[in-house]
């Protein structure tokens, strides 16, 4: 008889600790190994608390909410030794389940008091033949009442102080989400529910995050020319750019559009650092095509980017004193006798 008991105590040990096992959002949880064979698609007739009478009332991950023996042998004959083999793998050893260390917090007993069915968390577990993690709820089923509205959706909640960044992230994670966060965004919104956890460091105005430089507005286009895929990690090509690019006076992504020709000199003016951040090149990019080419460095030119009385305008330009001034990116020869740049205005001999 003795024996028998031990072996029932074995059993119910086991169920019950696939139940408590399966409480718990976290997919580190494990139904560890045992010898308590179950099948929860065998008891669908009774209800959880039958079973389960301590879940009601739990209020910590620890409880050990699985039926002792006795209650196991109110329905099943524990007499027989025989009879050991429906729920023990091993007859000649048979062992009870531990009961491990929770890394999760959670209260049953608040979760009964809001009329939660048990099968909501426990998806699928009336079919379960198996004790198993399947049907542990996972986060996102959490998360799903969870969400900072119907519920509390604070870490703290259900991971206490007992869970580190490296818990969850490997190291170098700061550098190396984005692949992750653009393949598999279901698997970060587990956690950050909101778009506003990334601006937290990626919003332009982060003086303290070091992702892109301060700079990194006008110089942006080289890598976006040169690198595209390794922006494409973070940020939606049409979404993200065209929130800055179809501005009024921008740049814009292209320049296939139909206005592109007329209209470039105003963008040029208005943000010439923009070009340049893709059109730094000692070639000018807008010498070519035979479009805002000087080839003699002289008076007359076809077609000028200037006004004709552009030199009367600006009386004496800073380019008399600054043989670095942009002029001198197209206009060459600058200091060439009666030629050149400066014989636009001065003859030879001035």
């Amino acid at each position: 008889m003795k024996h028998w008991k031990i072996i029932i105590v074995m059993i119910v040990s086991v169920l019950s600790l696939a139940w408590l096992a399966w409480g718990y959002p976290s997919t580190q949880l494990t139904v560890p190994p045992g010898d308590i064979k179950f099948a929860h698609a065998n008891h669908t007739d009774l209800e959880c608390l039958t079973c389960h009478a301590g879940a009601e009332t739990s209020v910590s991950p620890q409880d050990k909410l699985y039926p002792a023996m006795e209650v196991c042998g109110d329905c099943h004959d524990i007499e027989e030794v025989d009879g050991c083999g429906t729920c023990h793998r091993s007859i000649d050893d048979p062992q009870a389940l531990p009961n491990p260390d929770r890394p999760i917090e959670f209260n049953h007993k608040k979760h009964f008091e809001q009329k939660i069915k048990c099968t909501h968390c426990h998806d699928g577990i009336a079919e379960s033949r198996e004790s198993s993690t399947t049907y542990m709820p996972t986060m996102p089923l959490c998360m799903t009442c969870h969400d900072g509205i119907k519920a509390d959706n604070s870490c703290a909640l259900c991971h206490g102080q007992r869970i580190t960044l490296l818990d969850i992230h490997p190291q170098d994670w700061r550098h190396q989400h984005g692949d992750r966060a653009t393949s598999d965004p279901e698997f970060c919104g587990g956690c950050h529910r909101s778009e506003r956890f990334c601006a937290e460091c990626h919003r332009e105005d982060n003086l303290e995050g070091n992702i892109h430089d301060l700079n990194y507005e006008y110089t942006h286009g080289l890598d976006a020319g040169s690198k595209e895929k390794d922006c494409a990690r973070c940020h939606d090509r049409k979404l993200f750019c065209n929130a800055c690019h179809e501005r009024q006076n921008r740049i814009p992504l292209e320049h296939s559009t139909l206005n592109w020709l007329s209209e470039h000199g105003l963008a040029a003016r208005n943000d010439i650092e923009n070009c340049a951040s893709c059109h730094d090149s000692s070639d000018p990019t807008c010498a070519r095509g035979g479009c805002h080419r000087d080839i003699d460095g002289i008076r007359g030119t076809d077609p000028r980017i200037h006004t004709g009385n552009m030199a009367f305008l600006q009386s004496k330009g800073l380019w008399h004193g600054d043989d670095g001034y942009f002029c001198f990116q197209c206009h060459t020869s600058t200091r060439a006798t009666g030629g050149g740049f400066c014989s636009y205005c001065h003859e030879s001999g001035d």
